[in-house]
């Protein structure tokens, strides 16, 4: 899946003083699951073939690490909060 990014406000007509909240959204940062994976061989014992297999499971690889700018508009100045995805600001 593609990775995308998006910025939403909840407040997007706000009143001065009123805090206007910006949070980031990323989708598609999954990593990957572990896979299991068949080992086919074969092996002769006295000119006789024998067929043998096995399974293996590969490690998944983690999520990507996500790191975010602070937002930026004329009039506002974002702060960031606990949530390093989320940023506040107040309107003036």
């Amino acid at each position: 899946m593609a990775v995308e990014v998006t910025l939403t406000i909840d407040n997007p007509a706000p009143d001065h003083g009123d805090v206007v909240t910006a949070t980031y959204v990323v989708t598609g940062n999954d990593g990957t699951p572990a896979t299991e994976r068949t080992i086919d061989g074969s092996a002769s014992v006295g000119g006789v073939p024998y067929e043998a297999d096995s399974s293996v499971t590969l490690p998944g690889s983690p999520a990507l690490p996500q790191t975010y700018d602070t937002p930026v508009a004329p009039g506002l100045t974002f702060v960031p909060t606990a949530n390093p995805a989320v940023f506040t600001a107040v309107v003036p």
